[in-house]
Formats: C-alpha cells, sequence, structure tokens
C-alpha cells in the first residue's frame, strides 16, 4: 500500500467517523431531514427485527415513530475498514433519553455498511443491536 493509498483511508476513516457524529446530533436534534440526508437513497435503518429502508422507510422512522422520543446518542470505540468506495464498521452508542416523561437508558452497537456516493460517505446500511432498553430508575443489571 503507498503512502497515498494509506492517506486516501485515513481520511475514508475520520469522514466517517464525522458521518456518525453528524447522525447523533441530527438525532439529538430531532432532524429527521437530516438524519435522513446522511444515508444513501436506499439506506437501511434496522432494529429489534424490523427495517425501515430507502427514504420513504427512513421518513416513516425519524419523522414518526422517533418523533416525540429525545434521544440523545453518544458514539465511542469506533472500527472501520475501508476498502474503496465501500467500508464496514461498528461501534458502540449510549442513548439517554426521556419517553413520556420517564428516562431511559440504551446502550448497544452500531454495525454499518457505508458507501461513498458523489464524492460524500453516508450510510448504506445501520443495524442497531440493543444489550439493554430500559428505564433508568430500573437500571440494566
Amino acid at each position: 500500500m503507498t503512502d497515498l493509498d494509506r492517506l486516501a483511508v485515513l481520511e475514508a476513516k475520520d469522514e466517517i467517523r464525522e458521518l456518525t457524529a453528524k447522525y447523533c446530533f441530527a438525532v439529538a436534534e430531532g432532524d429527521a431531514a437530516g438524519i435522513i440526508d446522511l444515508f444513501c437513497t436506499d439506506g437501511v435503518f434496522s432494529m429489534r427485527d424490523r427495517e425501515w429502508a430507502g427514504q420513504q422507510g427512513l421518513r416513516a422512522l425519524y419523522d414518526g415513530a422517533a418523533a416525540g422520543v429525545t434521544p440523545k446518542p453518544y458514539i465511542q470505540n469506533h472500527i472501520i475498514e475501508v476498502n474503496g468506495d465501500d467500508a464496514t464498521g461498528r461501534c458502540g452508542v449510549e442513548i439517554r433519553m426521556v419517553n413520556k416523561g420517564q428516562a431511559i437508558t440504551v446502550a448497544g452497537h452500531y454495525f454499518d455498511t457505508y458507501r461513498k456516493v458523489d464524492g460524500r460517505w453516508r450510510f448504506a446500511r445501520r443495524d442497531f443491536k440493543i444489550f439493554h432498553w430500559v428505564p433508568l430508575s430500573e437500571g440494566w443489571a
């Protein structure tokens, strides 16, 4: 691998980390259009045996089902593998939210597939594997 190849991989990884940060900020701000713009037009989000696919499906999730919930996600421990204009990644996520007046804690991992489209990295697929989703007062133990 040449120095230019290594530099391209490092730049891709940095752009992908920023993509996940933009996702977190858009989710925290309730910016459904901003979230959807981070996905490929055929992008997919999955969670708990459900999938939301394409722009219309993602809109149903982020403008519909998730509206009214106030999640604040925090990403850590990002691992990314780049292969040209495709990449895969895994990262930990902790989410703090209020749902119907109750504080909720959520933790899990995102398993992501990324694609570079028109010079910009986007989510091709984002699979959310949940470890716990419980009221904060109960804890996860």
